[in-house]
């Protein structure tokens, strides 16, 4: 099995090649940069190659933390990012939000689909370009079809049958080859101890109120989730394990049956075998003292953050800071750093005598 190369639509030079696992291709040697899983970028060495690290979208939403953590791994190393979408997906923009991928690799056959969710898609894939100035690369170009549609969409790069390697060509003028015409870029890549009341409150103003204030506000945003569509993103921190109960534990295990992740995070999680993914977090996590609901979605956008004060209003309930945010980057960098939390290692009980 060899990597398939990426080809210019337009002149047909070699620009990348797509490398699948376990194989070492000649792509690296013609010196065009190398798309290659994730998972071997971040525990292989690449010395010498320009690579691009390639994650699949349905990876990202089946592990969201392993793959996050795993993207700002190579990130810090230095290497780009690219996401595989599906056909007529519409996760694909919540996954465009969370990775902010450098590369998107879009299916062929979905640029000459005429249905409302292909177009959907097309147009947040344009979108999220737009202010990142990411690179779209067709795969399947198997007939002239696709390669007419994929330019029509505004898309140079393709990989495909109907794409044939012109020799002689591939003659990269940086270390990222001809992928890479102009820089890109995405948000901040925060510090694994970034919260989202760190994110969220920076340069916005900041609100004090009871815990009751909070649970209404709480609610109505949980409400609202099953209406912002089944390919959204919900994420909650209950700061401990004790407080994820009643009619809020009602409402996330609720939502865990219609949204495409859901997450829990407190101190003292145990497992669980349906509902929301409780996630465990260590006792000096600064996130224990955070309040947060976080809803990312095709086309909605909120996040609810507070800060506990540890201490009492007037009419003796808990004190918090809070802050609210539409801001679909901050709120995508609030989710990032929510489901990158470090896990506490399992402690190993020794077996009885």
């Amino acid at each position: 099995m060899h990597a398939s190369a990426i080809h210019d639509l337009v002149d047909g030079t070699v620009v990348a090649a797509v490398m699948p696992s376990t194989v070492a291709d000649s792509g690296a040697d013609r010196g065009v940069p190398v798309l290659m899983p994730l998972t071997d970028l971040a525990r292989g060495s690449v010395a010498g190659r320009a690579a691009v690290a390639l994650v699949d979208e349905r990876e990202v939403f089946a592990d969201p933390a392993t793959v996050l953590r795993g993207i700002a791994a190579v990130r810090e190393r230095g290497f780009a990012v690219a996401v595989r979408i599906a056909e007529s997906a519409s996760r694909a923009t919540v996954v465009l939000a969370l990775v902010e991928p450098e590369v998107v690799v879009v299916p062929a056959e979905a640029l000459v689909a005429s249905d409302v969710r292909a177009a959907t898609t097309l147009l947040s894939l344009r979108a999220h370009c737009e202010r990142t100035n990411s690179v779209v690369l067709a795969e399947g170009v198997d007939s002239d079809l696709h390669r007419e549609a994929a330019l029509a969409h505004g898309i140079g790069f393709g990989c495909g049958a109907a794409l044939h390697t012109v020799e002689g060509k591939a003659d990269p003028s940086s270390p990222r080859g001809g992928l890479f015409h102009e820089p890109t870029w995405s948000a901040p890549l925060d510090d694994a101890t970034a919260t989202p009341f760190r994110i969220l409150s920076a340069g916005r103003e900041r609100v004090r109120s009871g815990k009751g204030l909070l649970v209404s506000m709480s609610a109505d945003l949980e409400a609202r989730a099953g209406e912002s569509g089944p390919d959204t993103v919900a994420l909650g921190t209950f700061q401990h394990h004790d407080h994820f109960t009643g009619a809020a534990r009602r409402r996330w295990m609720s939502m865990a049956d219609t949204l495409a992740h859901v997450a829990v995070f407190a101190v003292g999680f145990g497992t669980s075998a349906s509902g929301p993914d409780l996630v465990p977090i260590e006792p000096h996590d600064p996130l224990v003292d955070e309040w947060n609901v976080i809803l990312l979605g095709e086309s909605f956008a909120c996040a609810l953050s507070a800060l506990d004060l540890h201490r009492r209003t007037a009419g003796g309930e808990r004190e918090f800071e809070y802050v609210v945010s539409y801001d679909r980057e901050a709120v995508a960098r609030a989710a990032r750093a929510t489901l990158s939390r470090p896990r506490p290692v399992p402690v190993e009980i020794p077996p009885s005598s």
